[in-house]
């Protein structure tokens, strides 16, 4: 049996306690209303999920690439190609602003790691270096926080749109389905809400760990692999920074 650590109690906690909620919850709103609002919450969650991954690529494309590259660019010099690997991609780094170091450290790990990506990218030009450190390494952490950030707005966005239509049929579920079985079908449809909070948790919890560089003590990917519940909800994520 596996140790249980406080904060791994506490993710667990917070599973049991949005589950639980949202299932009273739609017990109490009953079938109709839970109906709208978890085919509203599904269609903005999925809404938010397509929509971030177009508006991250583009953003990234039109605004970013080019003074990434630059950055980069500008650290390496024309002795560049003398040092070893090691000091290549220290060298790298430091032309990078210093949470998406961070950022890059806590996704890939430390020096070795990254270089096990790039390291036939660093005997090339200055250009070529630059395009494929920037394409290699930083794009899939700066289009993770990026996909990251748009899709938390874009649910929440949707999610109060949708959320008006439901509130306007808090009445009229009475002339439909009364009683037990309203309450049934609702607290099923609250717990299937439950599950799509929990998405949206675990997206920003994610969030937060690569912004800190995977520092955060309680959440440590030890402490969250031995929940036992929270860790299938982590681990299923599509924003798990695993290409």
């Amino acid at each position: 049996m596996q140790d249980l650590s406080i904060p791994s109690l506490l993710l667990d906690v917070l599973v049991i306690a949005v589950t639980v909620g949202f299932v009273w919850y739609g017990i109490r709103r009953g079938f109709l209303v839970m109906l709208v609002g978890t085919c509203g919450r599904l269609i903005s969650c999925f809404g938010a999920y397509v929509g971030s991954r177009a508006l991250a690529g583009t953003i990234y494309q039109v605004y970013i690439w080019d003074k990434l590259v630059s950055k980069v660019a500008a650290t390496i010099t024309d002795s560049f190609a003398d040092y070893d690997i090691s000091m290549q991609v220290s060298t790298v780094m430091q032309g990078i602003p210093g949470i998406l170091r961070n950022m890059i450290y806590g996704v890939f790990g430390g020096t070795a790691q990254i270089s096990e990506h790039i390291g036939e990218a660093l005997s090339g030009s200055i250009q070529t270096v630059s395009s494929e450190v920037v394409d290699q390494i930083i794009y899939p952490v700066v289009y993770l926080l990026l996909q990251s950030i748009l899709f938390l707005l874009l649910f929440f966005c949707l999610k109060v749109v949708i959320g008006a239509l439901s509130e306007t049929l808090r009445n009229i579920r009475r002339c439909f389905l009364v009683g037990v079985p309203d309450m049934l079908v609702g607290g099923l449809f609250g717990l299937i809400e439950a599950s799509l909070c929990l998405f949206v948790v675990v997206v920003f919890i994610r969030l937060l760990i690569y912004a800190s560089g995977a520092q955060i003590p309680m959440l440590t990917d030890e402490n969250i692999q031995s929940t036992y519940l929270f860790k299938y909800f982590y681990n299923l994520s599509p924003f798990s920074g695993k290409w």
